[in-house]
């Protein structure tokens, strides 16, 4: 009887999380790999520069601002870029990868106060290019917004700012 209830439950649990991804666009698809690649390559690792041409390559869209014509606002990106990631990476490390998942954010408009942002003009063009991620234990409740670069599928900002009503992404060519 007990294997009878377990094996129930999982085919729950597995019909939960299929019908979950059945919600993904092959771009948020995309999206999500890229995201879920990211964190595993540091999972208890540290990022050090050493790291910042792989990270470029594979995971974080930094390709307009390499292509700035003033060396030292380059340079100030990358500075910038070096400081802000691993807090990122802290932040998952801290509250731990298993207890995080992401989905797309256009299926938080539950969520009035969240989803707000995505109803203006700066950011509803943007809002295909998002995912949301969220506490596994909360997932009726957004931690925060991923947003993706859609030829490449690479991370391009993870921090949306609200400055008086009007949001927006810190990209690294705003620095």
């Amino acid at each position: 009887m007990k294997k009878l209830i377990s094996i129930y439950l999982l085919l729950i649990i597995a019909t939960s999380c299929l019908a979950q991804k059945e919600k993904f666009t092959v771009d948020e698809e995309k999206y999500y790999q890229t995201v879920v690649s990211l964190f595993q390559q540091f999972k208890n690792k540290q990022y050090d520069t050493t790291q910042r041409a792989a990270v470029f390559k594979q995971y974080v869209y930094f390709d307009n601002i390499l292509a700035d014509t003033s060396k030292n606002t380059i340079l100030q990106r990358i500075k910038f870029f070096d400081e802000v990631f691993p807090r990122m990476l802290h932040y998952v490390d801290s509250v731990g990868m298993e207890n995080l998942d992401a989905a797309p954010t256009r299926l938080f408009k539950a969520d009035k106060n969240f989803f707000k942002p995505f109803e203006s003009e700066e950011l509803k063009d943007l809002l295909p290019f998002t995912l949301t991620y969220y506490d596994k234990n909360k997932p009726e409740k957004p931690i925060g917004v991923l947003l993706f670069e859609p030829k490449t599928h690479k991370l391009l900002a993870w921090i949306l700012l609200n400055q008086g009503g009007y949001y927006y992404f810190l990209t690294f060519n705003m620095v």
